[in-house]
This record gives C-alpha cells, sequence and structure tokens, in this order.
C-alpha cells in the first residue's frame, strides 16, 4: 500500500511541476549573467517577463529532478523523501532569486505546497501513518490551483 502512495505522490508532483513549467516568458534576453545574483541586490523594478525568465528554468530542473525520485522511491522511503525535499529546496530557491512581488509570492505559493506534500510524504512514508494520505486530494487540489496560477501569470 506504501508503495503505491509513493509512486501516485511522486507522479502527482512531476506532473503539477511540469505544468508549472510550461508556460513562461519567450524573452531569453532575461537569461544573463546576473541572474546568479542573490536576491537582495536584485531591485523591486523587475519585469513579471524578467522574474518569470528567471524562475521558470529553475523550476523545469526542479521538476526534472522529481521525475529521477520513483527511481528508488519504492525500495528506499527515506532516500525517496530526501529526494523530494531536495526538489522542494529548489522550488524555495526559486521564489528567492527573485524579487517582482507578483512572481515571488506564486512560486512561493507552489512552493508551500510542495513542502505540504513533503510533510504527507514522510508521514506515510517514514511513519508509516497511512491516514496521513487523507491530505493528498487537498494538497494535490492546492498544487494545481498554485501551479495554474504561476503558469497564467508568466504566460
Amino acid at each position: 500500500m506504501n508503495r503505491r502512495i509513493a509512486a501516485f505522490a511522486i507522479a502527482t508532483v512531476a506532473v503539477l511541476g511540469l505544468t508549472a513549467c510550461s508556460g513562461g516568458a519567450s524573452d531569453d534576453s532575461a537569461n544573463n549573467s546576473g541572474d546568479t545574483a542573490p536576491a537582495e541586490e536584485t531591485t523591486t523594478d523587475q519585469s513579471v517577463e524578467e522574474a518569470c525568465g528567471i524562475v521558470l528554468p529553475q523550476l523545469q530542473e526542479a521538476s526534472s529532478a522529481a521525475q529521477d525520485i520513483d527511481t528508488s522511491g519504492a525500495t528506499d522511503p527515506q532516500t525517496t523523501v530526501d529526494q523530494f525535499n531536495a526538489v522542494v529546496d529548489q522550488f524555495g530557491a526559486a521564489a528567492d532569486s527573485v524579487s517582482n512581488v507578483e512572481v515571488k509570492e506564486a512560486t512561493s505559493a507552489v512552493h508551500q505546497d510542495f513542502v505540504a506534500l513533503g510533510d504527507v510524504l514522510s508521514k506515510v512514508l517514514i511513519d508509516q501513518d497511512l491516514d496521513a494520505a487523507s491530505d493528498m486530494g487537498t494538497i494535490t487540489g492546492d498544487m494545481t490551483e498554485s501551479a495554474t496560477a504561476l503558469q497564467e501569470l508568466c504566460s
């Protein structure tokens, strides 16, 4: 039972992550050498397009990492949780990398939904608390909503 829940959760994460990243800014000029500057060095004048040009590639990279989680998830629950948390951290870093308020808030919402899913994964896989899986419906609904909002903002 645990393996099926984990597989479902990981598949959901991959799909939602890709959904959030499928749209985006087409302006490649936003991806310059200044992209690696800490968020506090950027200005609040950053446009939505510029911020999306920074955030979306990072989210795509995290989504790719999420797809790799499934390879060991069924046999090693702790590794699955650790790998998932690394992906969640990437989403948080993406939110922190921009100064545009709209994009930061939308990306932070996606990040918080992934944090909530990570908590459920840990409870189900590590603590063997199958009752925690009942929260998955609400969390995946929230994830769909936040990912769609980010996608629409960056389209």
